[in-house]
């Protein structure tokens, strides 16, 4: 009914009007249309956008973190390896000072045997030439590898002196001490040790001395002293050791002890260090060490600090027990 009635009306409508409709309606049901699609398009956007969201997001965050915890991984190995390094300077440091002490020995205790005129700078020469004094030729044990059964062996077969040694050749000794029972011995580098100390060339036969363990070449380490630098240290009468405490006057084993687990350890630390200290140290040991009277250990420890050796020695010759007479 209401159909028939609809369909009556819009008959009877005039052409201009059913024009207009015509052209009307298809616009509004293609904007419907598209409506449509639009806000399908819409909710399938916002569906993936929350999926990425929910998905994505977390594996980004993922990634991020893994990449951070590398960089705090690698930040904590390089820490630790510049705190290796700096402990391998401050070694490095150590042994620097420790050679310096001994080449600052060397100079004064040869200024006292009236060597170090021969050793001038201005002259060119080296510290090592001033070694000419103080071993004879015979001294066979000079060269890395002869201890004194060896060298008493090679005596006996008419090698007397480096220059009969030098002209040796490696064969001919490792036949000479196979027949002494001595084969384990390495005499390679022997030749060419003796003809360095013949000629004098005490710098490069320390040199050489550094490069060779036991008289094998390819195993020295170029920090410990070379024999002939042991031997010379021993003829002079000094320590090697700048640790050891005890060359001061009125300084004993116990005293010594005390000062090192105070953090004293060498006679440069000792040197830098002020009366009032050390009697608080010396105070905090008990009452038996208050006694001691640590007033010229700094300055004794800086003359064996610097070296100056016949200075300490005369500095300590006028104190009695390492306390100044006229304090």
């Amino acid at each position: 009914m209401i159909i028939d009635i609809l369909l009556a009306t819009l008959w009877g409508l005039p052409c201009w009007l059913w024009l207009l409709l015509a052209g009307t309606i298809p616009f509004i049901l293609g904007w419907l249309f598209r409506s449509s699609i639009d806000r399908s398009t819409e909710m399938k956007t916002v569906e993936k956008t929350t999926q990425y969201s929910s998905t994505n997001m977390p594996a980004q965050q993922r990634a991020m973190q893994d990449r951070l915890n590398v960089f705090e991984k690698n930040e904590a190995n390089l820490k630790y390896k510049i705190e290796q390094l700096e402990a391998d300077l401050k070694a490095c440091r150590d042994k620097r000072q420790r050679l310096e002490m001994q080449n600052l020995e060397y100079k004064a205790r040869l200024e006292e045997l009236g060597e170090l005129d021969k050793m001038s700078n201005k002259g060119g020469m080296k510290l090592g030439a001033g070694y000419t004094g103080m071993f004879s030729s015979d001294n066979l044990q000079v060269v890395e590898g002869i201890g004194p059964k060896v060298e008493s062996v090679l005596k006996g077969e008419g090698i007397s002196d480096w220059s009969a040694l030098a002209a040796k050749k490696p064969e001919d000794l490792s036949t000479i001490l196979k027949v002494n029972g001595l084969q384990m011995m390495k005499p390679d580098s022997w030749p060419r040790q003796a003809e360095l100390a013949n000629n004098g060339q005490w710098d490069e036969l320390i040199e050489y001395q550094k490069f060779l363990d036991g008289g094998r070449e390819k195993t020295g380490d170029f920090e410990n002293p070379a024999k002939v630098e042991k031997m010379a240290m021993k003829i002079l009468g000094f320590s090697q050791n700048p640790e050891d405490l005890k060359i001061i006057e009125g300084i004993g084993p116990k005293i010594e002890d005390i000062l090192k687990k105070a953090g004293l350890k060498t006679w440069a630390d000792l040197a830098v260090t002020s009366v009032a200290r050390l009697k608080d140290i010396l105070g905090a040991a008990g009452d038996r060490y208050k006694l001691a009277k640590p007033d010229t250990w700094p300055k004794q420890a800086g003359m064996a600090a610097a070296g100056n050796w016949s200075e300490l020695k005369e500095y300590q010759d006028y104190l009695d027990k390492g306390v100044d007479p006229k304090a």
